[in-house]
């Protein structure tokens, strides 16, 4: 490559990231329209090929139901869940002397253990906030939610830019591929392809474990008979897409909760239900429903996790996995590309549909 593409080059690529921090907001509209198109086009296309709906007017009724589903929705629970938080943080300040209490006791019982003064000071420090945290996480969430249903404007445009990523976003990425070397072309839509199969399978595995992560939690601590279950379960659904942080982000809010409100034994039983049922999930449910889809190395997850928290937020910790995955497939594909000396392929002993015409669809 001459010095003036390279110079061209890098000067794309400045320009590009100087326009992703100046317009990040929008961006993120754009980011989210895109993965609600992404999730609702297959059941657009179910409609076109079953019911034999245009494709315009299968997108039209399948955001319509979206669109009812997510008022329905918001407007049973979302009333719900903000009394619920209200009142468990509520009760997490009125149960503030319990707690007190339980934090003389304990620090009795480290004393006895003959624990050095400093470490018995520091993990008093700890837990003395602790309640603290579990307050400000709740009142976090609350005025997320909050924050969340006020945004209108947001929700309009977001609406309208998934109708035309679900009526043209298929043909933007042919479009795209299309203007790419003939070759290149056809590895990049392999490389699409292998990226959505991985995507989707995680998607429906990780819906369906998450879910009956939920349920049993929900039976488990009304058996229990720990208060907000309801809201307990719909936690422990949403963290549970966040691997190894996730269930124990929920274990310790709900063992805590436990601990003030109903005394040492029922935080027991809590933790360990939680304990048990996280390990039924993690060593059996997992391995046999999910395997290692995404052939990602456990610290490379981790990674991945906290990278999309800096960038995204909580929100970016549910996707880390998935998209780390996708990055993998395209930094190993650029790789592969890079290092590949000019006439061979050794790309056709590995994934061999990388040279197969593509079908359009």
């Amino acid at each position: 490559m001459s010095n003036t593409k390279m110079l061209l080059l890098g000067m794309l690529i400045i320009s590009a990231i100087a326009m992703v921090a100046r317009f990040w907001d929008v961006l993120m509209l754009f980011l989210v329209s895109a993965i609600i198109a992404y999730i609702l086009s297959p059941l657009a296309g179910f409609l076109q090929k079953k019911a034999h709906f245009k494709r315009g007017l299968a997108v039209f009724f399948v955001l319509l139901c979206f669109v009812a589903l997510i008022i329905v929705l918001v407007s049973l629970s979302l009333p719900r869940a903000i009394v619920q938080i209200t009142n468990l943080v509520t009760e997490l300040q009125r149960y503030a002397a319990n707690f007190d209490s339980l934090l003389d006791t304990g620090v009795h019982y480290l004393t006895e253990l003959g624990l050095p003064q400093s470490v018995i000071d520091t993990l008093a420090g700890l837990l003395a906030e602790s309640d603290k945290y579990i307050s400000t996480f709740f009142t976090g969430i609350l005025s997320a939610i909050v924050s969340f249903s006020l945004r209108l404007f947001d929700g309009v445009v977001v609406v309208i830019l998934v109708v035309y990523f679900m009526l043209d976003g298929r043909k933007l990425l042919g479009a795209f591929a299309d203007t790419l070397p003939k070759k290149v072309g056809r590895r990049a839509r392999a490389l699409a392809e292998r990226a959505n199969r991985v995507t989707w399978t995680y998607i429906k595995s990780k819906v369906l474990i998450s879910a009956g992560m939920a349920v049993c939690t929900y039976i488990g601590l009304s058996i229990i008979g720990l208060h907000y279950a309801f809201l307990f379960a719909v936690m422990s659904f949403v963290l549970d897409f966040i691997p190894y942080f996730g269930s124990i982000i929920a274990g310790v809010v709900e063992g805590f909760f436990a601990l003030i409100t109903m005394g040492v034994g029922k935080a027991v039983a809590v933790v360990v239900f939680v304990l048990v049922v996280q390990q039924i999930e993690g060593n059996v449910v997992v391995p046999k429903v999910q395997g290692n889809l995404t052939g990602i190395h456990p610290i490379t997850v981790m990674f991945a996790i906290l990278a999309s928290n800096e960038v995204w937020g909580p929100v970016g910790m549910l996707i880390a996995v998935p998209i780390a995955a996708i990055l993998k497939i395209i930094v190993t594909e650029v790789y592969i590309y890079i290092v590949t000396p000019e006439g061979q392929d050794p790309r056709q002993m590995v994934f061999p549909e990388l040279d197969k015409p593509h079908k359009k669809r």
